[in-house]
Protein backbone atom coordinates (compact mmCIF):
# COMPACT_ATOMS: atom_id res chain seq x y z
CA UNK A 1 0.00 0.00 0.00
CA UNK A 2 1.08 3.44 -0.90
CA UNK A 3 -0.42 6.80 0.66
CA UNK A 4 -1.27 9.97 -0.88
CA UNK A 5 -2.40 12.61 0.31
CA UNK A 6 -5.16 15.56 -0.80
CA UNK A 7 -4.79 18.85 -0.72
CA UNK A 8 -7.50 19.29 2.30
CA UNK A 9 -5.01 17.10 4.48
CA UNK A 10 -1.18 17.00 3.40
CA UNK A 11 -0.04 17.03 7.08
CA UNK A 12 -2.25 14.04 8.03
CA UNK A 13 -1.51 11.85 5.32
CA UNK A 14 2.51 12.08 6.27
CA UNK A 15 1.14 10.98 9.40
CA UNK A 16 -0.57 8.46 8.39
CA UNK A 17 2.00 7.35 6.08
CA UNK A 18 4.81 7.12 9.30
CA UNK A 19 1.62 5.07 11.14
CA UNK A 20 1.27 2.48 8.32
CA UNK A 21 5.13 2.43 8.02
CA UNK A 22 4.51 2.49 4.03
CA UNK A 23 5.48 5.41 0.94
CA UNK A 24 3.80 8.38 0.16
CA UNK A 25 3.00 8.76 -3.61
CA UNK A 26 4.98 12.24 -5.18
CA UNK A 27 1.58 14.34 -6.41
CA UNK A 28 1.63 17.87 -7.70
CA UNK A 29 -1.32 19.72 -7.47
CA UNK A 30 -2.70 23.36 -7.67
CA UNK A 31 -5.76 25.60 -9.26
CA UNK A 32 -5.98 27.45 -12.42
CA UNK A 33 -6.51 31.40 -12.12
CA UNK A 34 -10.18 29.83 -12.75
CA UNK A 35 -10.45 28.12 -10.34
CA UNK A 36 -10.18 24.74 -11.85
CA UNK A 37 -8.62 21.68 -10.75
CA UNK A 38 -5.32 20.28 -11.18
CA UNK A 39 -3.60 17.06 -10.42
CA UNK A 40 -1.06 14.79 -11.44
CA UNK A 41 0.75 11.42 -10.23
CA UNK A 42 4.85 11.95 -9.98
CA UNK A 43 4.93 8.11 -10.40
CA UNK A 44 3.18 4.95 -11.65
CA UNK A 45 0.49 3.91 -9.88
CA UNK A 46 -0.10 0.99 -12.15
CA UNK A 47 -1.15 -2.08 -10.35
CA UNK A 48 -0.68 -0.03 -6.92
CA UNK A 49 -3.07 -0.61 -3.68
CA UNK A 50 -3.55 3.23 -2.56
CA UNK A 51 -4.84 5.01 0.41
CA UNK A 52 -6.31 8.28 -0.49
CA UNK A 53 -6.37 11.05 2.53
CA UNK A 54 -8.65 13.57 1.86
CA UNK A 55 -10.74 14.98 4.38
CA UNK A 56 -14.21 16.80 3.48
CA UNK A 57 -14.58 19.67 5.71
CA UNK A 58 -15.42 23.12 4.37
CA UNK A 59 -15.31 23.92 1.47
CA UNK A 60 -17.08 20.61 0.84
CA UNK A 61 -17.78 20.92 -2.51
CA UNK A 62 -14.12 21.79 -3.40
CA UNK A 63 -12.55 18.68 -1.33
CA UNK A 64 -15.18 16.17 -2.59
CA UNK A 65 -14.31 17.09 -6.43
CA UNK A 66 -10.75 16.78 -5.48
CA UNK A 67 -11.12 13.32 -4.71
CA UNK A 68 -13.22 12.34 -7.19
CA UNK A 69 -9.99 13.42 -9.30
CA UNK A 70 -7.32 11.60 -7.43
CA UNK A 71 -9.65 8.73 -7.63
CA UNK A 72 -10.67 8.75 -11.42
CA UNK A 73 -6.81 9.62 -12.04
CA UNK A 74 -5.44 6.73 -10.06
CA UNK A 75 -8.22 3.77 -11.54
CA UNK A 76 -7.30 5.20 -15.03
CA UNK A 77 -3.11 4.89 -14.42
CA UNK A 78 -3.89 1.25 -14.13
CA UNK A 79 -4.12 1.67 -9.37
CA UNK A 80 -5.41 -2.02 -8.22
CA UNK A 81 -7.25 -0.74 -5.59
CA UNK A 82 -8.09 3.20 -4.01
CA UNK A 83 -9.07 3.49 -0.37
CA UNK A 84 -10.18 6.50 0.57
CA UNK A 85 -9.50 7.71 4.05
CA UNK A 86 -12.03 10.81 4.56
CA UNK A 87 -11.95 11.22 8.25
CA UNK A 88 -14.83 14.19 8.21
CA UNK A 89 -17.37 12.90 5.66
CA UNK A 90 -19.02 15.79 3.71
CA UNK A 91 -23.33 15.88 3.46
CA UNK A 92 -23.60 13.32 6.58
CA UNK A 93 -26.40 15.04 7.74
CA UNK A 94 -29.43 14.04 4.63
CA UNK A 95 -29.95 9.75 4.98
CA UNK A 96 -33.22 10.09 4.13
CA UNK A 97 -36.00 12.31 2.67
CA UNK A 98 -37.36 13.81 5.76
CA UNK A 99 -39.71 16.55 3.69
CA UNK A 100 -41.20 16.18 0.28
CA UNK A 101 -38.78 17.51 -2.49
CA UNK A 102 -35.54 17.23 -0.37
CA UNK A 103 -32.40 15.82 -1.93
CA UNK A 104 -30.83 13.08 -0.34
CA UNK A 105 -27.33 14.66 -0.76
CA UNK A 106 -25.58 11.72 1.67
CA UNK A 107 -26.76 9.13 -1.27
CA UNK A 108 -25.19 11.37 -4.29
CA UNK A 109 -21.96 11.56 -2.43
CA UNK A 110 -21.81 7.96 -2.09
CA UNK A 111 -22.88 7.57 -5.83
CA UNK A 112 -20.12 9.90 -6.94
CA UNK A 113 -17.41 7.81 -5.01
CA UNK A 114 -18.41 4.58 -5.72
CA UNK A 115 -18.68 5.52 -9.61
CA UNK A 116 -15.03 7.33 -9.85
CA UNK A 117 -13.22 4.23 -8.31
CA UNK A 118 -13.25 3.88 -4.49
CA UNK A 119 -13.57 0.19 -3.27
CA UNK A 120 -13.57 1.04 0.43
CA UNK A 121 -14.42 4.22 2.47
CA UNK A 122 -13.10 5.16 5.99
CA UNK A 123 -14.33 8.07 8.07
CA UNK A 124 -14.50 8.98 11.94
CA UNK A 125 -17.50 9.73 13.75
CA UNK A 126 -19.97 10.16 10.94
CA UNK A 127 -22.22 12.65 11.66
CA UNK A 128 -25.19 10.23 11.26
CA UNK A 129 -24.04 6.31 10.68
CA UNK A 130 -27.16 5.89 8.52
CA UNK A 131 -25.57 7.87 5.72
CA UNK A 132 -22.84 4.18 5.42
CA UNK A 133 -25.94 2.27 4.30
CA UNK A 134 -25.91 4.49 0.89
CA UNK A 135 -22.52 2.59 0.02
CA UNK A 136 -22.32 -0.80 -1.48
CA UNK A 137 -18.87 -0.86 -0.89
CA UNK A 138 -17.51 -1.01 2.61
CA UNK A 139 -17.94 1.66 4.59
CA UNK A 140 -16.17 1.94 7.86
CA UNK A 141 -16.88 4.16 10.61
CA UNK A 142 -13.91 4.52 13.46
CA UNK A 143 -14.35 6.75 16.67
CA UNK A 144 -11.68 9.32 18.07
CA UNK A 145 -13.08 8.72 21.25
CA UNK A 146 -10.07 6.54 22.37
CA UNK A 147 -7.44 9.00 21.30
CA UNK A 148 -9.16 11.91 22.41
CA UNK A 149 -9.56 9.99 26.03
CA UNK A 150 -5.56 9.23 26.23
CA UNK A 151 -4.96 12.69 25.21
CA UNK A 152 -6.79 14.12 28.53
CA UNK A 153 -5.59 11.12 30.22
CA UNK A 154 -1.93 12.17 30.35
CA UNK A 155 -3.21 14.99 32.34
CA UNK A 156 -2.73 13.36 35.57
CA UNK A 157 -7.00 13.28 35.87
CA UNK A 158 -8.38 13.03 39.51
CA UNK A 159 -11.39 11.00 39.86
CA UNK A 160 -12.18 11.29 36.05
CA UNK A 161 -15.82 11.33 35.03
CA UNK A 162 -16.83 11.22 31.20
CA UNK A 163 -19.69 12.85 29.75
CA UNK A 164 -22.05 13.07 26.70
CA UNK A 165 -23.78 16.16 25.95
CA UNK A 166 -27.04 14.62 25.05
CA UNK A 167 -28.72 11.10 25.35
CA UNK A 168 -28.25 10.05 21.57
CA UNK A 169 -27.16 6.18 21.67
CA UNK A 170 -23.86 7.17 19.37
CA UNK A 171 -22.84 9.77 21.86
CA UNK A 172 -23.47 7.24 24.96
CA UNK A 173 -21.34 4.89 23.51
CA UNK A 174 -18.12 6.90 22.25
CA UNK A 175 -18.50 8.47 25.78
CA UNK A 176 -18.43 4.87 26.81
CA UNK A 177 -15.27 3.97 24.98
CA UNK A 178 -13.62 7.03 25.94
CA UNK A 179 -14.07 6.43 30.19
CA UNK A 180 -12.70 2.62 29.59
CA UNK A 181 -9.09 4.31 28.58
CA UNK A 182 -8.92 6.45 31.43
CA UNK A 183 -10.91 4.12 33.73
CA UNK A 184 -13.46 6.79 34.87
CA UNK A 185 -16.96 6.60 34.88
CA UNK A 186 -19.16 7.86 32.60
CA UNK A 187 -23.11 9.82 31.85
CA UNK A 188 -24.81 11.82 29.74
CA UNK A 189 -26.90 14.76 29.56
CA UNK A 190 -30.19 15.39 28.28
CA UNK A 191 -30.38 18.61 25.21
CA UNK A 192 -33.71 19.95 24.01
CA UNK A 193 -34.33 22.83 21.48
CA UNK A 194 -36.85 25.38 22.29
CA UNK A 195 -39.05 25.35 19.03
CA UNK A 196 -39.80 29.40 18.91
CA UNK A 197 -36.05 30.48 19.76
CA UNK A 198 -34.39 27.40 18.52
CA UNK A 199 -32.41 27.71 21.59
CA UNK A 200 -30.53 24.78 22.44
CA UNK A 201 -31.56 24.20 26.81
CA UNK A 202 -29.66 21.22 28.52
CA UNK A 203 -31.83 20.09 31.53
CA UNK A 204 -29.70 19.88 34.84
CA UNK A 205 -29.12 16.40 35.93
CA UNK A 206 -27.47 15.37 39.19
CA UNK A 207 -23.74 14.34 38.93
CA UNK A 208 -21.43 13.10 41.04
CA UNK A 209 -18.95 15.99 39.68
CA UNK A 210 -17.42 18.10 42.58
CA UNK A 211 -13.30 17.72 42.97
CA UNK A 212 -13.22 15.32 39.66
CA UNK A 213 -11.90 16.01 36.83
CA UNK A 214 -14.83 15.74 33.74
CA UNK A 215 -14.06 15.18 30.21
CA UNK A 216 -17.21 16.24 27.47
CA UNK A 217 -16.87 13.98 24.34
CA UNK A 218 -18.52 14.92 21.38
CA UNK A 219 -18.55 14.13 17.86
CA UNK A 220 -18.74 17.83 16.53
CA UNK A 221 -18.68 21.61 17.39
CA UNK A 222 -19.60 23.94 15.61
CA UNK A 223 -21.66 27.16 17.56
CA UNK A 224 -20.58 25.48 20.50
CA UNK A 225 -23.76 25.97 22.75
CA UNK A 226 -24.47 22.67 23.47
CA UNK A 227 -20.66 22.06 25.27
CA UNK A 228 -20.92 25.24 26.79
CA UNK A 229 -23.95 24.75 28.40
CA UNK A 230 -22.77 21.13 29.77
CA UNK A 231 -19.67 23.36 30.77
CA UNK A 232 -21.56 25.80 33.06
CA UNK A 233 -23.41 23.02 34.45
CA UNK A 234 -20.66 21.16 35.51
CA UNK A 235 -18.89 24.07 37.05
CA UNK A 236 -21.98 24.72 38.82
CA UNK A 237 -21.74 21.29 40.29
CA UNK A 238 -18.28 22.51 41.62
CA UNK A 239 -15.94 20.03 38.74
CA UNK A 240 -12.45 20.37 39.83
CA UNK A 241 -11.10 20.91 35.83
CA UNK A 242 -13.60 20.69 32.79
CA UNK A 243 -12.43 19.67 29.22
CA UNK A 244 -13.72 19.26 26.08
CA UNK A 245 -13.06 16.79 23.20
CA UNK A 246 -14.50 16.58 20.00
CA UNK A 247 -13.74 14.90 17.13
CA UNK A 248 -14.54 17.49 14.34
CA UNK A 249 -14.02 21.02 14.88
CA UNK A 250 -15.76 23.49 12.91
CA UNK A 251 -16.18 26.63 15.25
CA UNK A 252 -18.18 29.52 14.25
CA UNK A 253 -17.38 32.73 15.18
CA UNK A 254 -16.93 33.41 18.89
CA UNK A 255 -17.24 29.60 19.63
CA UNK A 256 -13.70 29.06 21.14
CA UNK A 257 -14.39 32.05 23.31
CA UNK A 258 -17.84 30.89 24.31
CA UNK A 259 -16.56 28.05 25.74
CA UNK A 260 -13.54 30.07 27.60
CA UNK A 261 -16.27 32.12 29.53
CA UNK A 262 -18.33 29.17 30.36
CA UNK A 263 -15.13 27.57 32.36
CA UNK A 264 -13.57 24.93 29.91
CA UNK A 265 -10.00 24.46 30.87
CA UNK A 266 -8.99 23.40 27.32
CA UNK A 267 -11.06 21.98 24.30
CA UNK A 268 -9.37 19.85 22.13
CA UNK A 269 -10.37 18.16 18.35
CA UNK A 270 -8.83 15.93 16.05
CA UNK A 271 -7.05 16.62 13.09
CA UNK A 272 -9.81 15.73 10.60
CA UNK A 273 -10.31 19.31 10.51
CA UNK A 274 -6.99 21.86 10.38
CA UNK A 275 -7.44 24.10 13.31
CA UNK A 276 -5.83 25.60 16.55
CA UNK A 277 -7.65 23.29 18.72
CA UNK A 278 -6.68 19.99 16.69
CA UNK A 279 -3.93 18.62 18.69
CA UNK A 280 -5.31 14.53 18.60
CA UNK A 281 -4.10 13.13 15.48
CA UNK A 282 -6.82 10.58 13.57
CA UNK A 283 -3.74 8.43 12.30
CA UNK A 284 -3.35 6.06 14.55
CA UNK A 285 -7.06 5.34 14.58
CA UNK A 286 -6.99 4.47 11.27
CA UNK A 287 -3.54 2.60 11.04
CA UNK A 288 -4.77 0.44 13.71
CA UNK A 289 -8.44 -0.61 11.54
CA UNK A 290 -6.51 -0.99 8.42
CA UNK A 291 -3.89 -3.52 10.21
CA UNK A 292 -6.58 -5.97 11.77
CA UNK A 293 -7.82 -5.73 8.13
Amino acid sequence: MKVVGGPSSLELSTKVAGELRVPSVKVASKRFPDGEFYFRFEEDVDSEELLLVQSLYPPQEEHLFELLVMTHAAKDLGAKSVVAYAPYLAYSRQDRRYLNGEAVTSALVAQLLERAGINALYTVDVHNKGVLKRYTIPAVNLTAADELARYFGAKGLKRPLLIAPDDEVDAQERVRRAAEVVAGDYTFLEKRRDRLTGQIVTAEKRIDAEGRDVIIIDDIISTGHTAANAVRLLRKMKARRVFVGVTHALPAQGTLELLKDAGVDEAVSTDSIPGVIARVSTAPILARALKKG
